[in-house]
């Protein structure tokens, strides 16, 4: 009877929680903390030199999604607990304003971002990520960065073999170590999401950076009185 609880409980809240955020380079622990008790992370004010837009083909999606192959009551639709992808940026450019000094206005593109799982028993189990953004430069009308991200891991954290580890002491001896060295199903959605987005941010800075050595002057410059 118990063992017949605990299937039912794990077949109906086999949850994931996604918590994508733009980490800092070179940290592993970088948190925003939860947005709903931190009031000022929530809507982020808007950086003067950017205009951040999402197309209609990315804001008509969820921000992941999965594919389960066993757990069909979970939610397949998975919502990130800090934000749309827009939001993501924005908050980025608003609390590190220094990391993107200029003196040109810009508008970031988001064309597509797609983060997803999709779980298979015996092959193809896979968790991917793709983001693309243009970035312009509305001074000059011009695009200065045509941003592609992809990626993708291969794993064996399935439905199945989740199941079938919890039967039996044996099944966690080898199934635990594995969690650890990959990551379960949030991990890896976590991960790639956080990858693709610092990729974005380090390619964005590395422009900026470019852009300001070779005109300091405009950055120092200041109005008359």
């Amino acid at each position: 009877m118990w063992i017949s609880l605990i299937f039912c409980f794990i077949f109906f809240l086999n949850c994931i929680a996604i918590r994508v955020y733009i980490p800092k380079k070179g940290t592993d622990a970088f948190d925003i903390g939860n947005i709903d008790t931190i009031p000022q992370f929530a809507e982020p004010k808007e950086n003067p030199n950017f205009e951040v837009i999402e197309s209609p083909e990315s804001t008509q999606y969820v921000f992941a999604t999965r594919k389960p192959s066993l757990f069909f009551a979970a939610t397949t639709k998975l919502k990130n607990e800090y934000g749309s992808i827009k939001t993501l940026i924005q908050r980025e450019l608003d609390r590190n304003r220094e990391d993107y000094k200029t003196d040109q206005n810009f508008r970031i593109l988001i064309q597509n971002f797609e983060l997803k799982t999709i779980d298979r028993c015996f092959y193809g189990s896979t968790t991917s990520v793709k983001l693309e953004i243009d970035v312009n430069n509305t001074s000059k009308d011009a695009n200065v960065l045509h941003f592609r991200f992809e990626d993708s891991i291969e794993s064996n954290v399935t439905d199945c073999n989740f199941t079938l580890s919890t039967a039996t002491i044996v099944g966690w001896l080898i199934y635990l170590p594995y969690l650890g060295f990959r990551g379960n199903r949030e991990d890896q959605l976590n991960q790639l999401g956080r990858i693709a987005l610092l990729e974005f941010s380090e390619q964005l800075k590395s422009y900026l950076e470019k852009t300001t050595a070779r005109n300091p002057e405009k950055l120092e410059r200041k109005p008359n009185p």
